[in-house]
């Protein structure tokens, strides 16, 4: 049964918000999957944040053309399902890569990140890129460091001036009282 103007329309202004709202999609091809292991990807794109629905592929091609996304005629044939990466792309690459472990079936036909289209043999590389929150993480780490080096560096004559009485009071036998 042909679907409707109205719905079309509405499923092109739902692709477009999905991709307005995605750091990019991933692209699959789910042929033969069981509903048990469609639903145990989703779940697992739910998981990363992401979300993983079946698409028309002409529809799917008329929105990625209306957010200026790159349309890849390659992987947009067959039955197409599409991860939308909310803001952590690689953590739904490694999730879809984890879940074709499960689900043999389960194809990766490749990845779209603002104008750049990733193949299959792309998408390893691409999960193992640190996501957003190990970056931030890590940059962090990189600022706190270097001040936490220093407050230890003007901390340290105060510290070696205490441990020296300490010691002199110690020696002197005045024990606890005199401290």
């Amino acid at each position: 049964m042909p679907i409707s103007r109205a719905r079309k329309e509405d499923l092109v202004a739902q692709y477009i918000s999905l991709l307005q709202d995605s750091a990019g999609i991933v692209v699959t091809e789910y042929r033969g999957l069981s509903v048990a292991q469609f639903n145990n990807i989703r779940k697992r794109m739910r998981d990363v944040g992401a979300k993983y629905i079946v698409t028309k592929n002409t529809l799917l091609k008329i929105a990625l053309n209306e957010v200026g996304m790159a349309v890849p005629e390659e992987l947009l044939n067959g039955p197409v399902a599409v991860g939308f990466a909310s803001d952590n792309l690689p953590g739904t690459v490694k999730a879809l890569i984890d879940s074709v472990k499960d689900a043999e079936l389960l194809i990766l036909k490749g990845a779209i990140a603002q104008s750049t289209i990733y193949g299959p043999s792309d998408l390893e590389t691409l999960s193992k890129l640190p996501t957003l929150d190990e970056l931030r993480a890590t940059l962090v780490g990189m600022v706190v460091q270097p001040m936490a080096s220093l407050l230890s560096l003007l901390v340290a004559p105060q510290r070696d001036v205490v441990s020296v009485i300490a010691s002199y009071v110690r020696e002197k036998g005045g024990g606890d009282e005199a401290a």
